[in-house]
């Protein structure tokens, strides 16, 4: 059904209309009753204009935002522009060490690494590590440094040998390829040392200087040597190891060995200074037959 007075359409079963109030089936101009519609809406609004006037307002405001308050009465005179100022002063006085060390660290690991890398790049570009062979000469060029690794087994034959001064033996028995593993074993008087790990062996080219006198370039080439030590352990009566056969930090044994191409002479000399050899600066190991 459509009302008469507003023109809005209702359900047949309502006797009144629900916007304009106007009795179903009565006539009535529309104009007058959007009239009257305009009036009244115009009255609601007016009513809920009067009823949140200023003064009714603010002070439910005061009360709803109570705790922002002195920041605003802050801002007003400028004290608390001052104060957040002041804090941040503070703030960067008391971390401005810590950021700086942490910004000086992270710069030196950064500028290191790409220092490290560039030197790897300029070092080994173009190279590829060799295997040393006896009797070779080998050019050093710091530019474009080659590398050469030497496998132990090939230098010592397999197993070797030494006495020491003070009447100490050593024995070393290694298995092929460039970091072949190792047993040692050495007697001191009192009881048995046993150690077992892994080689490492590289060439150092004479103009690096690493060369004792006693073992000049033009009779022996030169080697850095690591044993890395898997398991050790000592036969006396309480199972301890006594300090002479202490390894390092990292559980690791260095040594320079010099090899005579010639005659297949093989010297070691104590990196470490642990006193593995004893009073003794050099141990000569003899090839010996394996088995």
């Amino acid at each position: 059904m459509k009302c008469q007075h507003c023109g809005i359409n209702f359900d047949d079963s309502e006797r009144e209309c629900p916007i304009c109030g106007a009795r179903a089936g009565s006539r009535g101009r529309l104009g007058e009753a959007q009239k009257t519609i305009r009036a009244r809406s115009a009255e609601r609004t007016q009513a809920k204009t009067a009823s949140y006037t200023p003064a009714k307002r603010k002070p439910k405001a005061r009360k709803a935002r109570a705790s922002v308050k002195p920041i605003r009465e802050n801002k007003k005179n400028g004290k608390g522009k001052i104060a957040a100022i002041a804090a941040v002063v503070v703030l960067i006085i008391n971390f401005l060490p810590a950021l700086t060390d942490l910004f000086d660290t992270v710069w030196y690991e950064f500028s290191d690494s790409i220092s490290a890398f560039e030197d790897l790049d300029s070092d080994y570009s173009g190279s590829e590590d060799v295997l040393y062979v006896p009797g070779e000469h080998y050019i050093y060029d710091a530019d474009h440094y080659q590398y050469v690794y030497a496998a132990l087994h090939d230098l010592t034959g397999g197993y070797a040998a030494g006495v020491l001064s003070d009447g100490s033996t050593i024995e070393i028995s290694v298995e092929e390829g460039e970091m072949g593993d190792y047993t040692l074993i050495m007697q001191d008087g009192t009881g048995a040392y046993l150690e077992t790990g892994y080689t490492w062996c590289s060439y150092n080219y004479p103009e690096e200087e690493a060369y004792n006198e006693a073992y000049p370039p033009y009779q022996y080439d030169c080697f850095t040597l690591s044993l890395d030590v898997y398991d050790c352990s000592y036969d006396s009566p309480d199972g301890s190891i006594p300090e002479r056969y202490a390894l390092d930090e990292y559980e690791e044994r260095w040594f320079l060995l010099y090899y005579a191409p010639e005659t297949g002479e093989v010297v070691l000399e104590d990196l470490d200074g642990s006193g593995l050899f004893g009073a003794d600066e050099f141990l000569t190991l003899q090839p010996l037959e394996n088995g």
